[in-house]
């Protein structure tokens, strides 16, 4: 027990020797056991224990929870969206290389709009234990897992280390996109009248989180231009997840929306014949 607290204790302060002096202390940002702790809970919780809990349960009705979840999820997402725009991006921040700039008047409420994007996303786990107490098991698929885990994670990383500069583009990019995507479910969420307007444009919502995912790869790209310096690591951190997001969405809307066209028109053909 001595030997692995010892472990944990020499990680921690490794990770917090490359941290960002002004984040470094900050909750859940110290060291790399929290976050990792916190994402191994949520791995455990929804793949044996919250299965395993409703295995003999029938589903909650969480329709009026899920309501005001989507409702605080959107209000945080707009909040967030408008603070990081005027922290920086309309008055010097630019589509190019922007390196994390700790001197700047608006870097310090920068960092702390960084953090409060990585709790709503330990607030975003409880997406998942919405859909496994309501036992709608097809949703909580490889993607949506790996989505959550690995973005809470990556954004534990980006107030740790990088709580500023180009790094806050995927921030504003994805709040666009969840603004898009709660005001969605909140509409889905409404009743029977909307579902024929939100089925209509349901493999939308998959499409924008392609078209974010592709905008990403062209902006971290930046990083390996010679005159860019914001550290490579940067880059190494963000593209590897941001590839096999593409290829794990990509993968769910050909799936689910091309083969279903695919099948849609075999069967028409069949009834031509």
């Amino acid at each position: 027990m001595e030997v692995t607290k010892e472990f944990f204790e020499k990680l921690d302060a490794f990770v917090d020797q490359y941290g960002d002096p002004r984040t470094n202390e900050w909750p859940m940002v110290q060291g790399i056991t929290t976050p990792l702790a916190c994402a191994s809970v949520y791995l455990y919780l929804v793949l044996y224990l919250g299965p395993k809990f409703m295995e003999n349960r029938k589903p909650f009705h969480l329709l009026p929870i899920i309501k005001v979840y989507n409702l605080v999820q959107l209000v945080a997402c707009i909040l967030i969206f408008y603070m990081i725009l005027i922290s920086g991006w309309t008055t010097k921040y630019t589509l190019g290389c922007e390196p994390v700039d700790s001197n700047a008047p608006h870097s310090n409420r920068l960092a702390q709009l960084f953090w409060w994007t990585y709790m709503l996303k330990l607030v975003e786990f409880s997406e998942t234990a919405f859909f496994i107490l309501r036992k709608k098991t097809k949703q909580v698929s490889g993607l949506h897992v790996y989505h959550h885990a690995s973005t809470f994670i990556l954004a534990w990383a980006a107030v740790k280390f990088f709580p500023g500069g180009m790094a806050s583009f995927p921030i504003l990019v994805n709040s666009v996109v969840h603004i898009i995507m709660y005001a969605y479910y909140q509409l889905s969420s409404m009743g029977p009248q909307y579902h024929k307007f939100t089925l209509k444009y349901k493999k939308y919502v998959t499409i924008i989180q392609l078209i974010q995912f592709g905008i990403l790869v062209v902006h971290t790209l930046q990083v390996l231009s010679s005159s860019c310096s914001m550290p490579n690591a940067y880059l190494y951190g963000m593209l590897p997840d941001i590839i096999v997001l593409f290829y794990l969405f990509y993968k769910f809307y050909r799936n689910t929306y091309t083969t279903k066209i695919k099948h849609f028109e075999l069967k028409s053909a069949e009834k031509i014949k």
